[in-house]
């Protein structure tokens, strides 16, 4: 161990300098987001660089993870998965980014089509976790998954009903949309950490924890997008609504670097899921 540093004291080291390194992207990505000290171009683009930034470093980390794995253990196969999801999030990011600096408004399409397709990946991981740790039947996996489908749908149409309440006309496409996102993130992770409480615990919950935030500020999205308040420029509720965007992918990117340090300062075995 480099630097006389036990392996408790090099994943708490590691630990402590990403969250301040956090703390720090944080402050700066406020500052230009409020000053605006640049140029207005280079100002749009350090702002739209900034969630592509903090999303590609989770995926990184969620690779890391999956390649810490062998081939025959059953969690690479749970982090590949997550990480392709992850990848898949920071595409849409980066082609949001892009719309955005080159048009006037971005609308419901390209990004959407890689952020709905990185669930597909996440519940899938979801699924061989739960097959792993539950060992169901075919009847039970059949029946929960349905059960789990339909509340799915219950709880989309009631948020996308709540939303229409503020909904502009032209938007509805897009509120049909935005609602999916916050509720896809709030299932997957409730999910989660069912599955953890009930069947083993452990640091495997600490990534999809991450969702749960991505679940409130992707509501706020939804509600100040469909709304119009989002279009207005420089609002309190689009400064909140970003720096917090922001701050759930680096809730998430710790959580993962946290399960990443779990596992190669930590003691596991080849079968576990953690």
């Amino acid at each position: 161990m480099r630097f006389g540093w036990s392996a408790k004291d090099a994943s708490v080291r590691v630990r402590g300098i990403a969250k301040i390194a956090a703390v720090i992207f944080i402050a700066i990505y406020i500052v230009i987001y409020l000053a605006e000290p640049f140029p207005d171009l280079w100002n749009d683009i350090l702002i739209a660089l900034s969630p592509v930034i903090a999303a590609s470093l989770s995926a990184v980390v969620a690779t890391m993870i999956w390649r810490r794995y062998e081939q025959t253990e059953t969690p690479r196969r749970i982090w590949r998965y997550i990480a392709f999801g992850l990848w898949l999030w920071t595409a849409a990011e980066l082609a949001y980014g892009y719309l955005d600096i080159t048009q006037e408004e971005v609308r419901v399409g390209l990004p959407d089509v890689f952020w709905v397709a990185a669930y597909i990946f996440f519940a899938h991981a979801l699924f061989i976790q739960y097959r792993l740790l539950a060992n169901p039947s075919k009847q039970e996996l059949w029946n929960r998954s349905l059960l789990a489908v339909l509340v799915l749908l219950a709880v989309y149409f009631l948020v996308d009903r709540l939303l229409s309440l503020w909904v502009v006309a032209e938007n509805w496409v897009a509120a049909a949309v935005n609602s999916f996102y916050p509720v896809g993130d709030l299932f997957l992770a409730l999910i989660a950490v069912w599955l953890i409480r009930h069947f083993r615990g452990g640091a495997f919950a600490r990534p999809w924890l991450g969702l749960l935030a991505f679940s409130f500020t992707d509501f706020l999205y939804a509600w100040i997008d469909t709304s119009g308040i989002y279009d207005q420029a420089n609002t309190l509720w689009t400064a909140l609504f970003d720096t917090s965007y922001l701050g759930a992918y680096l809730i998430l990117g710790l959580g993962l670097l946290s399960q990443w340090t779990f596992l190669k300062y930590g003691l596991r075995s080849s079968t576990s899921t953690e």
